[in-house]
């Protein structure tokens, strides 16, 4: 536990130490990392001084990278999600009917689905065409954003390979406090925020489905909060 002083000071020491060598292969490298050099053994860090328990993210610069903010599955479907399957999705590696898209407002799919969102209604929903899949209410939404990321330490660090091995400068950090509703609503509108399909058809037929998720860029999480405090 440490407040927001000293949380400044230990990523003073962390920075001024220049790269380090990743201490795991592939993309959970850069955050393992970081919380091993912050001799953390949990995901999220305490500040008390500053509202609590912060949940840690770390994004290479400039990444694409996309994280799931949340996942909300129930009694959203206005199609059945078989149907959805068989209609627009494709057979996966392992043979199985499987739709696995990721849907941003404006942008084209590979699976011609869409976002509609409705300011009166105050939904978000998922089209294909005038047919409408699934949808959302907003207020939801922005609950179990609220609730799930209420606080967030943010991480960004530059990243090369050296000698066939990643390396992070952690240089950059932000506080992200107070997520706010029409922020997070305009995320949707600005293609920040898109709707993560993840499910397929077992063998008996039956829909596996992952929890339908609500994803952005990490670095876009910035976009999402009333308040941000830069620390590093």
């Amino acid at each position: 536990m440490m407040n927001q002083k000293e949380l400044k000071e230990k990523m003073e020491t962390i920075k001024n130490r220049g790269f380090f060598p990743s201490l795991r292969k592939g993309d959970t490298g850069i955050g393992y990392t970081f919380e091993s050099e912050m001799g953390l053994q949990e995901t999220n860090i305490a500040i008390p001084d500053i509202g609590g328990r912060f949940e840690i993210k770390t994004t290479r610069k400039k990444s694409a990278n996309l994280i799931t903010l949340f996942t909300f599955n129930k009694a959203v479907w206005k199609v059945s999600q078989k149907d959805v399957i068989d209609r627009f999705g494709y057979k996966d590696e392992k043979g199985r009917p499987a739709l696995y898209n990721t849907v941003f407002n404006n942008q084209n799919n590979s699976s011609n689905l869409s976002i509609g969102i409705d300011r009166i209604k105050n939904t978000i929903s998922l089209y294909e065409t005038d047919t409408c899949l699934a949808e959302w209410d907003l207020f939801v939404l922005v609950g179990k954003f609220s609730t799930k990321l209420s606080r967030v330490l943010l991480v960004i660090a530059e990243s090369e390979m050296r000698e066939n091995r990643e390396h992070f400068f952690y240089n950059e950090a932000y506080l992200l406090l107070e997520p706010e509703t029409r922020k997070f609503i305009e995320a949707f509108e600005r293609s920040l925020v898109g709707i993560d399909i993840r499910m397929h058809l077992k063998e008996n037929g039956a829909v596996r489905n992952h929890g339908t998720g609500f994803r952005c860029r990490e670095y876009d999480l910035k976009n999402l909060y009333q308040k941000v405090v830069r620390i590093l």
